[in-house]
């Protein structure tokens, strides 16, 4: 009995022995088979990244470039830090006709003016690992090359939206002040051997600059509404979600139409006021809706004018630095009879007698 089962353990280990040969013949296939799909995959990445930039290289010369399909673009600014602005970017785009789920967004803001690439820095040269540090996410950065004051790469799944509803991609990109034109590649990652559908859009970006120390406001962002985060976004996230600040998310409204049943929420930022030795400030904020007519424009109301003071800024709040003072309104719109209206936004300084005024437009419907 005993001699028997040596012969069995012996047959086992033989066994085991076999199987474990044959489990790493298996996976250095499957290594071999990875690496080269990996390598697939790697060349289909740069090879979409060279043709995003070549769309955009193609528009910057002034040459004809695709519009597959239609895209609506719209912006705003705030200041940033660092001297820089932030502007974040809307793209709407109808669902039916947007080829597939699957596209690449490029955006490139040049200098206004310029037809051709800079010359590639001595940093770009020698940066042969920049791809691989930004794959994470599925974004990468583009390849080395010309130096521009703002570059990027994203690669989209783009997900299905609710019946009516268009689809909207939102983006932040942080410049200098300055007058650029914004080239926007969106394009499809077709299958293998199909013809993939682009379209490019050239927009002028004139960056104001609110580091000058003028009174000024930033673009005036009407809202839908304004969600709640567990916690900030870390910052390698944040051009995604660019109306994110702090813990707190503004929806905007790119096409500013409310349904009456909304309430219009208004938001802007003031900078620079004029203080005292103490850091004390006073500013009057009124808002007044014009409706527009056939007939011509008429006023409609005007809400109770709003202070903005360093106790209503709260405690800690430091005029002189890079803090913006925020200011806004939410107005139910139920009174508001379906129709457009203009809203005049006035910001009085009242220690110097500056005034500031900002118009923006909106639609009620049913």
């Amino acid at each position: 009995m005993i001699h028997g089962f040596m012969k069995l353990r012996r047959f086992a280990a033989g066994a085991m022995l076999c199987a474990c040969a044959s489990a790493v013949a298996f996976a250095q296939k499957a290594s071999k088979a990875d690496q080269k799909a990996d390598a697939a995959a790697s060349q289909a990445q740069q090879q979409e990244y060279a043709t995003v930039v070549r769309l955009a290289d193609t528009a910057m010369a002034g040459q004809p470039a695709p519009s597959d399909f239609p895209v609506q673009f719209q912006n705003d600014f705030l200041r940033a830090q660092g001297g820089r602005v932030w502007v974040p970017i809307t793209l709407t785009i109808d669902p039916a006709k947007l080829p597939s789920a699957a596209m690449t967004l490029y955006t490139r803001v040049a200098p206004r003016g310029m037809t051709a690439p800079p010359p590639p820095s001595p940093a770009d040269k020698n940066d042969k690992g920049k791809n691989d540090k930004n794959k994470k996410n599925d974004k990468a950065a583009p390849p080395a090359g010309p130096t521009y004051p703002y570059e990027d790469i994203a690669v989209l799944d783009v997900k299905p939206t609710a019946p009516g509803q268009p689809i909207r991609i939102v983006r932040g990109l942080g410049v200098p002040s300055g007058s650029y034109d914004l080239y926007i590649v969106l394009h499809e990652r077709a299958a293998s051997g199909a013809t993939a559908k682009a379209t490019v859009l050239k927009q002028p970006l004139d960056v104001p600059n609110y580091g000058n120390g003028e009174f000024a406001t930033s673009s005036v962002i009407l809202a839908e509404r304004v969600e709640q985060l567990p916690a900030p976004l870390p910052p390698d996230q944040q051009s995604e979600h660019p109306y994110a600040f702090g813990t707190s998310e503004i929806v905007v409204s790119p096409d500013h139409k409310f349904k009456k049943a909304q309430e219009l929420i208004v938001l802007l930022q003031i900078y620079n006021p004029s203080f005292t030795a103490d850091k004390k400030f006073s500013l009057e904020a009124a808002y007044t809706f014009y409706r527009q007519d056939t007939g011509g424009e008429k006023r409609f109301n005007s809400t109770e004018p709003q202070g903005l003071t360093p106790d209503s800024m709260g405690p800690g709040f430091d005029p002189s630095g890079n803090s913006a003072i925020q200011a806004g309104q939410a107005i139910p719109l139920q009174s508001f009879p379906e129709g457009t209206y203009r809203l005049e936004i006035k910001i009085t300084d009242k220690l110097n007698a500056k005034v500031l005024t900002q118009n923006v437009n909106f639609t009620v419907t049913p």
